[in-house]
């Protein structure tokens, strides 16, 4: 144990231990599974029809089905009714979402939450192979509303890697970076960031020094290839996190497969029809809908995360519980072939990666059968077009119309990502 992992725990000895028994709670229920964790469920769904306005009509509920399915403009547009009438608003935690797909939700957390959440980050951590108080380079785009301050950054031993520019030039300094620092370390990332990292090296056949523990990415998908890759230039793991703003972290990979292992302790996730509130049942893509166990101060229940994935009651590897065996994105975000049929934003991800001689690209639907693909290239004569169009007209269609527009970057949204896959077109 570091001085830095030693002092918080210490710290948090003398104030009770509460982080330290969510801990052991979260890491038990990940490494020895035995169901989901119905009795803080039940608490939650009873402290919510009794404590919140929203919620107290159904007080008569027999199970968590009897509870509706809410989205972000429910809650937007009822905020005050979501706010249990104990807690005083102003003394309350805030959490914003980024607002890349419409206006940022505000949601209202409680201390408890954020001792829960906390302990839901040095599990998941320490899952991907992070030690608490090792040096962790956060890659993102920094700005005066999220960057730390020095003394901060030491006292938690942050790097605050900007990830504003994904260049030849900022891959190689990065690179560099990461070779002379000889600590322990390990990297939070961008899928989109590690993904240009990745092409850099294959591309200019850049080997590496740089000692990781593990990269984690967030926020986008992560390609296979990507994933493989990097293990094997940095003999690392990377695993991917599925987590959001309003909630935490929902499921992670683990070092050895794909598959997201859900955070039971913490919350219940279910998949549900695209169409309906009923389950979409196993191996079936559905919309992920997640209930906070923890927020009593804004009750979370059956939270339609506006992302799709598909749900499995066990995994490939050893550990026990259910698994997200794939988390494909926003709803929003998925495409539709020229036949009608939905596709994930991974069919495009998957198939564009594999052309080294992108550095970036964004893929944007905008009629049924007319798409535009934004392509900035190593070089602005790219000789494989044809090939790409090809490979991308075996998923969406033969008859798709697609447009190729050269750009020289993909524009940053507010958040600091890079819309990889867009949808501008709603079937009736």
């Amino acid at each position: 144990m570091n001085i830095r992992s030693l002092t918080y725990w210490t710290l948090d000895r003398l104030r009770g231990g509460i982080i330290r028994r969510n801990y052991d709670e979260i890491w038990n229920s990940l490494s020895y599974y035995k169901g989901e964790n119905l009795a803080q469920l039940d608490n939650i769904l009873r402290w919510a029809v009794n404590n919140v306005d929203w919620y107290h009509k159904y007080s008569a509920f027999e199970s968590l089905s009897d509870f509706p399915v809410i989205n972000k403009t429910i809650i937007k547009e009822n905020e005050e009714a979501f706010i249990a009438k104990l807690f005083n608003k102003e003394k309350l935690f805030i959490e914003s979402t980024s607002g890349s797909t419409g206006t940022p939700l505000v949601v209202y957390q409680d201390a408890t939450k954020r001792k829960r959440a906390a302990a839901d980050t040095i599990v998941f951590s320490h899952f991907a192979g992070y030690d608490l108080g090792t040096r962790l380079y956060y890659s993102r785009v920094w700005n005066e509303l999220n960057r730390k301050s020095g003394l901060q950054s030491r006292i938690q031993n942050i790097v605050m890697q900007d990830s504003s520019k994904l260049s030849d030039e900022d891959m190689s300094a990065f690179l560099k970076q990461l070779e002379n620092d000889c600590s322990e370390k390990s990297v939070l990332i961008f899928a989109s960031t590690l993904a240009a990292l990745y092409h850099y090296m294959i591309r200019n056949n850049v080997s590496t020094s740089a000692k990781v523990n593990c990269f984690i990415t967030m926020s986008e998908s992560l390609a296979e290839e990507v994933r493989n890759g990097i293990k094997d230039l940095f003999h690392a793991s990377v695993v991917a996190r599925y987590s959001n703003c309003e909630c935490g972290i929902i499921a992670q990979q683990c070092c050895d497969n794909t598959e997201y292992h859900i955070n039971a302790a913490s919350f219940f996730v279910e998949t549900l029809k695209f169409d309906s509130d009923e389950p979409a049942g196993e191996d079936i893509p559905g919309r992920i809908v997640v209930t906070d166990l923890f927020n009593r101060a804004m009750p979370l229940i059956r939270y339609d995360t506006g992302d799709v994935g598909v749900i499995s009651q066990s995994s490939k590897c050893h550990l026990p519980g259910r698994v997200l065996s794939r988390v494909d994105g926003r709803r929003v975000d998925c495409i539709y072939s020229t036949d009608g049929k939905i596709l994930s934003p991974y069919v495009i991800n998957n198939t564009l990666w594999r052309f080294k001689e992108l550095r970036q690209y964004q893929f944007i639907q905008n009629q049924q059968n007319e798409y535009l693909i934004k392509l900035n290239t190593i070089q602005r004569e790219f000789n494989r077009l044809n090939e790409l169009l090809a490979e991308l007209k075996k998923y969406i269609g033969q008859d798709a119309k697609i447009s190729v527009e050269y750009v020289d970057e993909i524009p940053l949204l507010a958040s600091g990502k890079r819309k990889q896959v867009i949808n501008n077109y709603k079937p009736v």
